[in-house]
């Protein structure tokens, strides 16, 4: 190590006794090699584990005209539970490198699967432009990135919100599936024809917002082949 790097090593350490990074979950100082999350953490997490099962719980929220090929969720989303907070600080608290640094987690988990195996494109679940606007990013767009950073597929932006919809957050499923219907469109069709998508959000609850986008590319391009995969998954029961 030459000394511009010994000097960048010090300066680094030095802004961590400073500054100390803290685990997301439970907020105790992470170490060196620790990102995100620490190791207790991270082996505590309620993983989902179900990207080999061909119909997982995943597919019956989405069962419809529009076939799914492969769901992946990283861990299961249990409300009131500290493991929320990975996706609350990535959505708002400005900290989407968060979602970005999970997604890279998750993806070197399941690649060995052939999960991603033949995806020819990654395309995020697309916020309204004046809700990005107002929250400064999109955070799926990171998730996607994460993906990105570990296979290299690459992330488009052929999914667009046409227009803005209500929180969902305190509907019921039918009341979510009618608040998301016909706000996504997919751009350049002959992009998507023939291709092998891959769908990311942040969470999948009923699944209405993903449904709705992957009915808006199998509209546009019905030639297309479909999979989804989120950071979190609740529990309907």
């Amino acid at each position: 190590m030459g000394i511009a790097g010994g000097l960048k090593e010090w300066g680094t350490a030095l802004l961590h006794m400073v500054f100390p990074r803290c685990c997301e979950v439970c907020s105790g100082a992470l170490v060196r090699g620790e990102e995100v999350i620490c190791m207790q953490c991270d082996y505590d997490m309620p993983r989902c584990r179900i990207h080999n099962d061909p119909f997982n719980d995943i597919h019956k929220r989405l069962a419809s005209q529009v076939p799914i090929e492969r769901a992946a969720a990283m861990f299961f989303y249990y409300r009131n539970t500290p493991y929320t907070r990975l996706i609350h600080v990535a959505k708002y608290n400005g900290r989407p490198r968060v979602g970005r640094e999970l997604a890279q987690r998750f993806a070197r988990e399941i690649e060995p699967d052939g999960f991603f195996s033949g995806v020819d494109l990654i395309l995020p679940v697309p916020l309204h432009k004046f809700k990005r606007l107002k929250r400064g990013y999109n955070q799926s767009e990171y998730i996607a990135m994460g993906l990105s950073d570990v296979t290299g597929i690459a992330v488009g932006d052929n999914l667009i919100a046409v227009k803005a919809h209500s929180s969902q957050t305190r509907r019921g499923a039918f009341d979510r599936w009618l608040n998301a219907r016909h706000i996504y469109q997919a751009l350049r069709p002959d992009d998507l024809a023939e291709k092998h998508i891959l769908v990311v959000d942040d969470v999948i609850t009923t699944g209405s917002t993903m449904l709705a986008c992957c009915e808006a590319i199998h509209a546009a391009a019905p030639s297309s082949r479909i999979s989804v995969l989120a950071l979190g998954l609740t529990s309907l029961a």
